[in-house]
């Protein structure tokens, strides 16, 4: 088995290492070194060299572990200036961030080539992103609350459960080390239109370094942006605030307790006549949430064969929506075509008394149970547990005024989830990973088997390589995408589960390689990865249909099934400690066995029907690259490119199935130090993003457009400065 690189003060072997272990040995390195300089906080975890991998649930280098983990440092986060995840995620290859809705800005992470249900988001290993917090979830992490983010592709499932079909992403907080924290302020200015945001973070050690707290803050604010003119926003406005508290306590040599909690507050509108309430607009989308999430995690060390943690873990959301309108209604008194009847909700029939009554109030508590037991014996690491979630969604209609307006949907789901994985290390060259997950969800009749095995081989000191077959499901629940509620006009559309909805099954096949020019100092690094997923019985929407009483939906189905094949590829060079390069490209072709129909008018009485095998909106090519020069220690500068393929994208306004163009994004940016003698000082950012405004140029227009005509890079040209203090 390869070798783990060493720092002075820790000697891990292989055969023993555990997350709880490695985090104890963190904790205790960092107490017998409390008199080290301030400047060294950032980098004292690297010098370890110990990563979770999120791929295993075992503490590895990454480089040595068996199924390929990648990883975006908070350094290049924090370069870029990105304020949230959403952003930071654009520079991982083959991970997309695709915009959904014209009115209120939702997005999703696409992966494997799947689209964002596939895929779980995890904090510190734990799957909290809720079936309405995967909504807007993405926009509401605060890159000030990521150290790491490490992404696994491929079927997951064996690990997290259902859900986690295309990979995982895995966000990592930092963990203090030294008493320490930052301050800044940001401004993003998008069209003439400034977006503002403060953030910090304080840590702080007790003195015998057995105590850690951090506590992060966020406030970031903006105002609607209009790309087309024609009065309906594109960029929602928007006013964001977010605390976090983060804590590790050492409760001995053997034993340490986590927790944390996290409070969110968002309010966002999109549409039109945002001066006036929701139900006065023509289009209007609207959305204040309250999210809470935590927990807490117990880790012990029994001996050097057996360690286990226990956790508990938590999110609560409330959240009032308006999603609807007048319509094309004219609501000016000089317009000759103003009825003041159009405008009063107590006018049966009116276009108003339809609006009064399109607001809601839902709620969505998850509570989340996770164990894991790790047992080693010789060159086997057998880690196994026990999961446990369960997950609520109430939603209700409500009029204006906050009264009731026909029933409230309440929905429940529980899972238990049963685990069992063995690590072995072969020899020094072969590392083999066997996995067995069993789930019985409260949705479906059976329990659910999901298998995995993963190989990796050393084949020289400069070449490994790496194959796996990993399973997973999606249970037929309520999903994020029927709580967001899309519109055409002004007319919301819903999401029915057919009669007789079963399970979705998928099994992924990856083989891959990756190189390095030399060992220890590699100036050359290119990796590939061959990719191939199978779903039967794939869920699929159906065009949108009236139920008769002038309602809109689309019926979620299973289709006969579907296949994904994809390559990535990624090159890097480093010829020296100032310069650094690194490109990737993605091929993914996502197909259903069978045409799909997407659009059907013949009972509006038109005669257009259409049929696809493809995946909308998901682009066959995408692409980065990202150059970064550090000439001394004063200076960072990077310049970017992301390349977005073309897609097929339906307009339900024209009935239409459009191929969009490519986008090329290009992002410079730059920071200059001003270093402080105690190890602190300051940051000065700045750059331009989207340098040539590539975005889409057909936009809906106007009171009846189609939301969910959007697809391409999401923000268009801005300019960006920021100033930060550390101390």
């Amino acid at each position: 088995m390869p070798n783990f690189r060493t720092s002075p003060h820790l000697t891990f072997r292989p055969a023993r290492l555990s997350p709880i272990a490695a985090a104890l040995a963190l904790a205790l390195s960092a107490a017998a070194h409390a008199n080290d300089d301030l400047g060294r906080r950032a980098t004292e975890l690297d010098a370890v060299e110990v990563k979770v991998s999120t791929a295993t649930r075992s503490e590895r280098l990454l480089s040595d572990v068996p199924v390929r983990t990648e990883v975006l440092r908070g350094e290049d986060i924090e370069l870029r200036a990105v304020l949230d995840f959403s952003r930071a995620a654009e520079l991982i290859n083959g991970l997309r961030v695709e915009s959904n809705c014209q009115n209120c800005n939702t997005s999703e992470a696409q992966l494997l080539g799947l689209g964002g249900a596939y895929n779980q988001v995890l904090f510190d290993g734990v799957p909290l992103m809720s079936t309405l917090g995967s909504v807007y979830g993405l926009e509401q992490i605060p890159a000030a609350f990521i150290n790491t983010v490490e992404v696994v592709k491929g079927g997951g499932s064996s690990l997290y459960g259902p859900g986690a079909v295309a990979g995982v992403i895995n966000l990592i907080p930092q963990r203090p080390v030294n008493n320490g924290g930052f301050l800044r302020y940001g401004v993003d200015v998008q069209k003439g239109e400034p977006q503002h945001n403060l953030d910090g973070r304080v840590d702080r050690l007790s003195g015998d370094r057995r105590l850690g707290v951090s506590v992060v803050g966020q406030a970031s604010s903006n105002d609607a942006i209009d790309f087309n003119g024609d009065g309906y926003s594109e960029i929602t406005e928007k006013d964001q605030q977010m605390l976090g508290v983060q804590g590790w306590y050492s409760l001995g040599d053997d034993s340490m307790l986590r927790a944390n909690y996290q409070f969110t507050r968002e309010k966002r509108r999109g549409g039109n006549r945002l001066d006036q309430p929701e139900w006065r607009a023509n289009i209007a989308e609207s959305l204040e949430t309250k999210y809470h999430r935590g927990g807490v995690n117990w880790e012990r060390i029994v001996s050097d064969r057996f360690d286990f943690s226990l956790g508990y873990a938590f999110a609560w959301i409330e959240r009032d929506s308006f999603y609807g309108g007048l319509g094309d209604v004219a609501t000016d008194p000089a317009d000759p075509d103003f009825d003041p009847a159009d405008l009063d909700p107590t006018v049966p029939g009116s276009p108003a008394s339809v609006s009064w009554n399109q607001y809601g109030h839902t709620e969505n508590p998850l509570h989340y149970l996770d164990s894991q037991f790790n047992w080693y014996l010789g060159a086997h690491a057998v880690a196994f547990g026990l999961q446990y979630k369960r997950e609520s969604v109430r939603d209700g209609n409500r009029n204006a005024v906050g009264g009731r307006v026909g029933p409230v949907s309440d929905e429940r789901f529980t899972n238990i989830g049963l685990y069992v994985q063995d690590e072995w290390a072969v020899d020094e060259n072969v590392d083999l990973v066997l996995g067995l997950r069993a789930d019985r969800h409260s949705a479906l009749d059976k329990a659910i088997f999901s298998p995995r095995v993963a190989l990796a081989w050393a084949a020289s000191d400069r070449l490994k390589l790496r194959a796996g077959l990993s399973t997973g499901f999606r249970a037929p629940e309520v999903f994020s995408e029927d709580l967001h509620v899309e519109t055409l006009g002004a007319e919301p559309i819903h999401i029915r589960n057919a009669e007789g909805l079963v399970e979705e099954r998928a099994a992924t096949g990856m083989f891959g390689l990756d190189w390095r020019s030399d060992p220890a100092e590699p100036r050359w690094t290119w990796d590939a990865t061959v990719s191939w997923t199978r779903l039967r019985d794939t869920f699929v929407l159906s065009e949108i249909r009236d139920d008769g009483d002038g309602g809109l939906y689309q019926q979620r189905d299973n289709a006969s099934g579907s296949r994904v094949a994809g390559v990535e590829t990624n090159l890097g060079w480093q010829p020296g400690e100032a310069f650094r390069l690194s490109a990737g490209v993605a091929w993914y072709r996502s197909r259903h066995d069978e045409a799909q129909v997407v659009f059907d008018d013949r009972d509006e009485g038109g005669d257009t029907v259409i049929a696809t095998r493809e995946y909308l909106k998901t682009p066959e090519w995408s692409g980065l690259a990202q150059a970064i020069w550090s000439p001394n220690g004063d200076w960072d500068a990077y310049l970017g490119l992301k390349y977005t393929g073309r897609m097929q994208v339906l307009n339900n306004t024209t009935g239409t199935l459009n191929r969009s163009p490519e986008f090329w994004v290009v992002d410079i940016g730059a920071t200059r130090h001003f270093h402080g003698a105690d190890g602190g000082g300051w940051d000065v950012s700045f750059g331009l993003r989207n340098l040539f405004d590539q975005r889409q140029k057909d936009l809906e227009a106007g009171a009846d457009r189609d939301s969910e005509y959007v697809y391409g890079p999401r923000f268009a040209r801005s300019i960006y400065a920021g100033v930060r203090y550390a101390f």
